[in-house]
């Protein structure tokens, strides 16, 4: 596992399921990390047994900051032997799974538009917002018409949820290009939009 969940979204093995969508927010905004590799870290440890794993392969000891002389004779002594638990017997074909889960997420989904387009509305309203961006920004990348109610909707939803997770520079060009929209009360949403967005950005 290259990057580990708790490292990646900065929480503590105790962190609870608000916690951790807190965390995802946190760190969409700060761009540490590509989407993906945050939408994996948020599904690994929602996952009871995934999150086994990163437990598992999360280092006990912290980072050596400062080193200094100290009595290191317990080093001499054997080195006591690993015995895994029973749990672990699957881990190098769990950790396989999971790189082919995050393959496959990197693809556009295999659904219909107005799928992507529900499950997108859907996990942005759980907290789930990579997963919402990555569904409404396949809807409306699979999308042919562009004036139809359903691509303007998964635009709408898309920029609430840059909102969200602080991506605001993305949200201003989105509602730009709306403000230009021919459809009257597509172009009144996104005028009334864009100065709040922009608040934001001067508060950041």
């Amino acid at each position: 596992m290259e990057y580990n969940p708790y490292d990646i979204l900065g929480v503590s093995p105790a962190a609870s399921k608000a916690e951790i969508a807190k965390a995802v927010a946190v760190a969409m905004k700060q761009k540490k990390h590509p989407v993906d590799i945050i939408a994996k870290a948020q599904k690994s440890l929602l996952k009871p047994e995934e999150r086994i794993i990163a437990d598992y392969l999360r280092p006990i000891l912290p980072a050596i900051k400062h080193f200094k002389y100290s009595d290191l004779s317990d080093l001499l002594q054997p080195v006591p032997r690993l015995v895994l638990l029973p749990e672990f017997d699957g881990l190098e074909q769990a950790i396989a799974q999971s790189v082919q889960e995050e393959r496959l997420e990197r693809e556009p989904l295999p659904m219909m538009l107005s799928e992507l387009l529900t499950e997108g509305i859907t996990a942005c309203k759980e907290g789930r917002y990579p997963k919402a961006i990555k569904y409404l920004e396949d809807h409306c990348q699979g999308s042919t018409d562009r004036n139809s109610q359903d691509y303007i909707q998964a635009q709408m939803w898309l920029i609430k949820v840059y909102k969200m997770v602080g991506q605001l520079e993305r949200a201003i060009a989105l509602c730009q290009l709306l403000s230009n929209h021919t459809h009257p009360q597509v172009q009144t949403w996104a005028i009334k939009t864009l100065p709040m967005l922009s608040k934001e950005v001067s508060h950041v």
